[in-house]
């Protein structure tokens, strides 16, 4: 005979149980889970989705329920929605959709909860608010790597792989970037089976992503001269082979990852922007990558990820943090020179320009090597950091001083010694070795000096403490400085015959190539500028201009509107994007608007040229001829 008590124990085990109330450790800021209901029959998520109103939104049947030990519990159907593509629900009046999601029985006893749609919503630690969750911190250090000479080794690595289903991209590109430079930039087509093959040249290992034509990334782990083999399935998942080095994290960052970056442009009102101290700003970005630091550990634990993976991820996440904490000063409305010294803009300023007021920029570890692995994010920091209030305007060794403040140690950190070797700032001064250079004072006026550049990069090789760099440095100084040829010629292959299609019909003059698109503002802006400069080249018998965009950068409605506004007349083409992605990488560049410059036999000439809209165009046209 059983007792009551067991029945009692067996019915609350079997029988339904509901989180009326649950709390998160990360939600999309459109998505809201408002409970959660275990059934026998199926789990069930109550939620709230926030948009425009009267504006449709899907949830794709690939999403799915993550469990306490990596159980995946699948999307079955749902009430006030129906998942998939083919099915588009409405907000509200009001820019709200209540619906409920149904998923395949998860355990009544689960503790935590995690809905993932693939590279869409995402809601992580999803658990009963009367339970709170305890989170372990993530041990990651023993996985940096300090020793340069374990890190740095030059080789290709051979990306490779297959697209399986209906659904593949024509083109996959890869942006280039590195803490130095964004110069090794690579693209290749998929092929009608869906395989593709992309072979990297590399001097460290990297943690990044490819792109497709659809703006889709796929993250993945590379080394110098080894090959790693990717497959993405027919719902656009990442797979790796079992042992991949990295593999469960590229996986993981190629559909689950959610944005870890603190929004400072949403973050704070205009009004909060000219009220705020740079402190009261920075308060609350280190309060938002607390949060983030709990999800990492949690996330790193949920997904097994190894040593080596869960120091990359916490990489990833202090250089997203300096990063942040460096752009404030961007998104502050520009300040007017001459404000008053006991201003909050001054003091703003004198506070971004001490090293003791940054609290997320000292946590990352300055001699370890593994942040640039992280190709896109340390490039933007490396540009973000030499340009910031901390070291802008002052010399190599004054920068190193600073430098040594901000990370509490003697000797420069590995950031400030790849910032000091930026390509495109050693291009700038290689084409002009002496210059005169604009520097800003502390008092909000200006003073020009007369500098030579040798001297410069002679104090920066001798700031710069890393045996690799400092020898990288000098190599790329003697390829800036040897002499050029005016001209080259253009690889053979797909993306020559493209671009040679193009201007063609221009063979005999000299054509002046734009990249833009009706997106860009800079792009814009050079483009009306540059009007009456237009008018002027059109009678010119030897010189043709071409306007060249992308058809997913530039809408046919918006391009046809400003075509006819600003450019009526001109030689302008909009051509697909795989097509446009194939001239950026023959041409090397990732950002616009950018030039070329033809000559009439077909010969690209090697320089910068100023922009249309720039004073003193034709002046370098006619050295440059």
């Amino acid at each position: 005979m059983i007792g009551l008590l067991p029945l009692l124990v067996l019915s609350l085990a079997c029988g339904p149980k509901e989180w009326k109330a649950v709390e998160t450790l990360y939600s999309d800021k459109n998505i809201e889970v408002n409970g959660v209901a275990f059934t026998p029959e199926r789990t069930v998520l109550h939620m709230t989705a926030q948009g425009r109103p009267g504006s449709r939104f899907t949830v794709q049947q690939n999403a799915y329920l993550l469990g306490d030990k990596g159980q995946r519990y699948a999307l079955t159907g749902g009430e006030g929605i129906t998942p998939g593509p083919d099915y588009r629900e409405q907000y509200g009046p009001d820019g709200k959709a209540s619906f409920d999601l149904y998923f395949a029985p998860a355990p009544t006893g689960t503790r935590a909860l995690d809905f993932i749609e693939p590279k869409g919503w995402m809601v992580y630690g999803i658990h009963d608010s009367l339970r709170p969750l305890k989170i372990k911190p993530v041990q990651d250090a023993s996985a940096a790597v300090r020793d340069e000479n374990a890190f740095f080794r030059k080789g290709t690595g051979t990306l490779c792989g297959r697209f399986e289903g209906g659904r593949r991209p024509q083109l996959l590109e890869f942006f280039g970037y590195n803490a130095f430079q964004e110069g090794n930039k690579q693209s290749c087509p998929v092929g009608e089976d869906g395989s593709f093959r992309m072979e990297i040249p590399l001097e460290h290992p990297i943690l990044s992503y490819v792109w497709d034509d659809h703006h889709t990334s796929y993250y993945f782990f590379l080394e110098p001269d080894g090959q790693t083999q990717m497959t993405v399935d027919s719902t656009g998942a990442v797979h790796f082979p079992a042992g991949t080095r990295c593999g469960a994290l590229a996986e993981w960052m190629s559909g689950a990852m959610p944005r870890l970056g603190f929004p400072l442009w949403e973050a704070f009102s205009q009004k909060e922007w000219k009220t705020l101290s740079f402190s009261e700003i920075n308060a609350r970005t280190v309060a938002h990558y607390a949060q983030m630091e709990q999800l990492v550990d949690y996330i790193c634990r949920r997904q097994g990820f190894s040593a080596e993976e869960a120091h990359l991820l916490k990489q990833y996440l202090r250089i997203n943090g300096a990063e942040d904490e460096m752009s404030v000063k961007i998104y502050m409305p520009r300040q007017a020179f001459g404000v008053p010294a006991d201003s909050l803009a001054q003091q703003r300023n004198r506070d971004m320009a001490d090293p003791a007021q940054y609290i997320l920029t000292p946590r990352l570890d300055p001699t370890d090597w593994t942040a640039f692995s992280l190709n896109n994010d340390i490039h933007f920091l490396s540009n973000r950091y030499q340009y910031s209030p901390l070291l802008g305007n002052k010399t190599p060794v004054e920068m190193a001083a600073v430098d040594s403040a901000l990370f509490r140690q003697a000797g420069p950190s590995i950031f400030l010694q790849a910032a000091l070797q930026n390509r495109k700032t050693l291009e700038q001064e290689a084409e002009r070795p002496v210059a005169n250079w604009v520097r800003l004072l502390a008092d909000g006026s200006f003073e020009t000096e007369t500098v030579d550049a040798r001297k410069v990069w002679e104090e920066r090789l001798s700031v710069i403490s890393s045996p690799y760099l400092k020898a990288r440095m000098q190599a790329t100084l003697d390829e800036l400085c040897a002499e050029k040829a005016k001209t080259y010629t253009l690889p053979d292959g797909q993306a020559t015959d493209i671009f040679n299609g193009l201007v063609a019909p221009f063979r005999g003059k000299w054509v002046y190539i734009d990249f833009w698109s009706t997106g860009c503002g800079p792009c814009r802006a050079g483009i009306e500028a540059s009007k009456a400069l237009r008018k002027k080249i059109a009678s010119s018998p030897d010189l043709e201009l071409v306007f060249i965009t992308g058809d997913r950068s530039t809408p046919a409605a918006a391009y046809e509107k400003y075509v006819a506004e600003h450019l009526a007349g001109e030689v302008s083409y909009r051509i697909p994007e795989a097509q446009y992605i194939q001239l950026t990488t023959l041409f090397g560049f990732n950002g616009i608007p950018h030039n070329e410059l033809v000559t009439p036999d077909g010969q690209i000439v090697n320089g910068s040229l100023p922009r249309l809209g720039d004073d003193g165009f034709l002046e370098a046209l006619e050295k440059l001829k």
